[in-house]
Parts: structure tokens; C-alpha cells; sequence
């Protein structure tokens, strides 16, 4: 595009006249997932990351991450982080008392933890698309 081209377009756009936002007609605010469906992935994913800490080392923050990526959309803060985060700490301490140390069946216990987990994930995708 010329420069006067865009110096055309440029002065149609402050000619243009502006139209205000109706102050009654504020955005709508975001739509939130269910709470009681992100806690039990919130849950869920705290026992994928007890199985992956204990196969792994304290080092392997993969499921940790994805509590963390979910936090920042779901709850960046309030109660509804601190329920999200006392979900996922209770379930890390609980599939810590299931499977204190790795072993053969470890891997097949994430992988249905893991799998759970989708099931939630695509739940909550589905409640923001009603």
C-alpha cells in the first residue's frame, strides 16, 4: 500500500464519527467453568503429579505446570485459587499414601489418572461452548 494510501485511510478514520460504548451495556463478564468440575481436575491433577514426583524426582513439574497454566485462565486469585489449589494438594497427599514409591504399576496409574483427566478437560471445554 502507498503512503498516500494509508494517509487516505488514516484520514477516514478520524472522520469517521466515533460511536460510544452505551454505558448500560457493559461487556459481559467471562463465563467461569463449574467449580465442582475444575476441582476434581484440580484433584486430579494433583495425583498425576504425586505418581510422576515419585517415578521421577521432585524435578518433574509436568502436571504441576498444567495446574498452574489451569489456575491462570480458571482463578488468578481468590477463593476460588485457593479451592483449586487445596484440591490439588489434597491430591497429591492422597495418591502419596496410595503409591508411596514407584514401581511396575506406576506408569498404568498415571496413565489413568491421566486419562481422567482429559475426560474432566473436555468436560469443561464443553461448558464454555453451551
Amino acid at each position: 500500500m502507498t503512503r498516500f494510501a494509508l494517509l487516505c485511510a488514516g484520514a477516514l478514520l478520524l472522520a469517521a464519527p466515533a460511536h460510544a460504548q452505551d454505558p448500560e451495556q457493559a461487556p459481559p463478564e467471562p463465563r467461569s467453568a463449574p467449580l465442582h468440575l475444575i476441582s476434581e481436575l484440580a484433584e486430579t491433577l494433583g495425583r498425576a503429579h504425586a505418581i510422576r514426583t515419585v517415578c521421577n524426582g521432585d524435578d518433574d513439574g509436568t502436571w504441576r505446570n498444567y495446574m498452574l497454566n489451569m489456575m491462570s485462565y480458571e482463578a488468578p486469585s481468590g477463593p476460588r485459587r485457593a479451592a483449586l489449589t487445596e484440591a490439588f494438594n489434597r491430591g497429591y497427599r492422597s495418591q502419596s499414601r496410595d503409591t508411596p514409591s514407584c514401581n511396575g504399576s506406576s506408569p498404568a496409574i498415571e496413565a489413568s489418572i491421566a486419562s481422567r483427566g482429559k475426560e474432566l478437560a473436555d468436560t469443561i471445554a464443553r461448558s464454555y461452548m453451551d
